[in-house]
Order: C-alpha cells, then structure tokens, then sequence
C-alpha cells in the first residue's frame, strides 16, 4: 500500500511546489510592474527594488531550464541589443560619461533588461505559468491606473501627494515629486506610482494593447484612456488615439467598428476640449510647432558623424536624436534595430499586426514604442524598457503557441 502512495505523494509534493512557485512569482511580478519605483539611490544612481527583483526573477527561471539555450527568434532579438551595447561601450571608452547614474541606466535598458525579458516571459515559465501572469499582469495594470486616477485627484484637491518611501516613492525622493516636470501650470499630471507622468503614460501605451485584450470589464478598460489623457501628456495623448485605432480596425473594418471608432473618437475629443479648458490653453498646446520645446534637439542632424565628440550624458525626449548625437550614425542604426528586430521577427512568424491574436497585441505595443521614441521616449528611465522587453517575450511565447495550435487543427 506505501508503495501504491508512493507516485500520489510525489505528484502532490510537486503540485505544492510548482502552486508555491506560482504564488512567488505572481507576487515578485505584480511588484515590479505596479511598484517600479520604490528604492535608494547611491550617488546618482537609483537602486530599485523592481529592478534588484528582476534577477530574482531571471534565476528563478534560469533554474527552470533543462539546458541553457534559446529560441531562435529570442537569440536574433537580443543581437542587436548586443551590437548596440558593444558599440556604445566603445563610444564610451572613447569619450567618458557625464553622469554614472544615466550611463549605467543606458547600460541596463540597451543590455540586461532584453535579457531579461526574453528569458523570463519564454517558455521556461509562460509554458506552466501563462494564466498566472496574465492575470497578474491585468491586475497589476488595474492598480496602477485606478491608483493613478485617484491620486491626480487627491492631488489636485488636497495640494499633497501619497508618499510611501521604498514602496511608490524611491526614499531619496520624497518631497521632491513637484521638481519631476509634472506641474502643467499648477494642475499637476498623473503619475500613479510612476512618479512621472510621461514615463506611466509610454509604459501603459506598450502593454496597452496586450491589456485591452486581456481585460474583460469595459470600465476598467475606459479607465485605461482616462488615466492616460491624465498625464497631461501630448505624446500620450497620441499614443491614447493610435491604442484606439489598432483596436478598432484589428477587428476588421465592419459598420459596428466604424460605430465603435467614430464613438471613441468624440470621447477622446470631448476629453480633449476638457483638458485643454483645464488648462487653460487651446488647440495651440497640441499643434505646438516648437514641440514642447524640443525642436533644439533636431539640431542633432546637422552634425552626425561616425563617432561623436562629447562626454555621453543623459538621453533627451526625442531618444532618436540624442542616440544620434551621443553614439553617432551606427549607434542610431543598432538603435533602430534593437527596437524593431522583434516586431519584425513576429511578422516573418506570421503574426499580422491588425489582428486579434495577442501575439499581434504584444507586436503593436513594440511599435507603438518606435513612435512614441520620436517624441518622448523615456528610454532609460524606470521601467520603460522592462516593459518592452516583457512584451517582446510574451510576444513571442503567444506567436509560437498560435503557430502550435495552428498545425494541431490542420
């Protein structure tokens, strides 16, 4: 009989274990999305627990793998992530940094967190993992826009911010949320525990479209849109337009989407017209023909060069030109490819962007990024990147698992 109990025993021993596993990364994931800020700082440099959290992560599946090794697809991906970081170190060793804290966040952004993406959202732990994170991705995004919604509010009418050091706030920075460029003449933006506002709104706009299509209470989803016009950000703003636009037409163009695109299209300009009333501006504030003060960075263009001349120093808004003038020309190509290479691998894969698969999702919230880099791109700033590269593995777990159900109906 304890013989016969025996494979029982050990099949229950390694539900407990794979349940307890579970709950540790649910945990460990839903902290590093809805908390990415929370940390100290040494020097200049931010250390947050998010990011320490991520290497726990990575071990975690590491420690999964039978053998050490990656897909195909994932091994091009991270190619040119590889090129860029060689050729930046080589730009670096040749001109110097002006700011450790900025050079080292580069350095994270271009080289670990690809890594890291590609590796934890694989296989190794989507295969047994998958509804996991996907509810604790749609919850973890639920935090931080309804907390993002309440706390705009709290602040607009309290005049104080909520501020939980090593939790929403790296503890070097409490009381000093008002210095991060989010007060719009006195109506401050929405920064949930983002901190800032552009930077919640580019990493909402990523994993938005994956979210949308995970999310089933409309509500929630309406929230989403609001939050992101509440950052007060024009960059946002668009990438709120385009996120409704990839949702409409993915569907297929039918009267019912046409009904559905012309509806949310006289929301988002009746939101608009309240904001801008809020204000107190008009349509000048988004047709701004000095970009928000940005155009001085355009100035990038009439010095390129091979390699450039200059201490690398903080990335500005429009990513494209500092890459440009910081890595000089084939920094901006490997810039380019790095971001690209893994859309572009889902659509050889077969995955077609204006499609309701969540592969297509993962495929548009990349591309979203290439756009929204052309205006404000946040790159190395907490957790941007993180966030792309999450998407980027997703990506490619879903395009391999449609592909696999694909040859099973066949």
């Amino acid at each position: 009989m304890d013989t016969a109990l025996a494979p029982q025993t050990v099949i229950l021993r390694e539900r407990q274990a794979s349940s307890l596993q579970g709950t540790v990364l649910s945990v460990l994931f839903f902290y590093i999305i809805a908390f990415p800020k929370g940390g100290i700082k040494t020097g200049d440099v931010p250390i947050t627990i998010g990011y320490v959290l991520t290497g726990v992560l990575l071990v975690l599946a590491l420690l999964r793998a039978s053998r050490l090794s990656l897909p195909l697809d994932r091994l091009l991906a991270f190619m040119p992530c590889l090129l860029l970081g060689l050729w930046s170190l080589f730009v670096l060793s040749v001109n110097g940094t002006e700011s450790i804290g900025f050079t080292t966040s580069y350095f994270v952004s271009a080289l670990y967190l690809p890594l890291f993406g590609l590796t934890f959202f694989s296989s190794l732990i989507l295969d047994e993992h998958h509804d996991r994170i996907e509810r604790v991705l749609v919850w973890a995004v639920r935090f931080i826009v309804v907390y993002g919604i309440f706390l705009f509010i709290f602040r607009q009418t309290t005049g104080k911010w909520i501020e939980i050091p090593y939790v929403t706030v790296n503890a070097a920075d409490v009381g000093q949320l008002d210095d991060k460029h989010i007060n719009r003449g006195g109506i401050f933006k929405l920064i949930s525990t983002y901190n800032n506002g552009n930077v919640f709104g580019v990493a909402v706009a990523i994993m938005a479209p994956l979210y949308l299509r995970l999310e089933q209470k409309n509500l929630l989803r309406v929230a989403l849109y609001v939050a992101l016009f509440l950052t007060l950000s024009r960059t946002v703003w668009i990438s709120a337009i385009l996120i409704l636009l990839l949702r409409a037409v993915s569907r297929g163009i039918r009267p019912l989407t046409l009904l559905y695109l012309s509806a949310g299209l006289v929301l988002v300009g009746v939101m608009i017209s309240f904001l801008l009333n809020l204000l107190g501006t008009d349509l000048s504030f988004i047709f701004d023909s000095n970009l928000g003060g940005r155009t001085n960075q355009l100035a990038a263009f009439d010095h390129v060069g091979i390699i450039p001349q200059g201490a690398i120093g903080m990335l500005p808004e429009i990513v494209y030109t500092g890459i440009l003038e910081q890595f000089g020309i084939p920094g901006l190509l490997f810039f380019v490819a790095h971001l690209v290479a893994a859309p572009l691998l889902l659509r050889l894969e077969g995955v077609r962007l204006l499609s309701v698969s969540r592969a297509a999702s993962c495929q548009q919230g990349m591309l979203l990024y290439l756009l929204l880099a052309a205006a404000d791109g946040a790159y190395s700033l907490i957790p941007v990147m993180m966030i792309f590269w999450m998407v980027a593995g997703m990506g490619f777990w879903y395009a391999h698992r449609q592909a696999g159900v694909t040859k099973e109906r066949m």
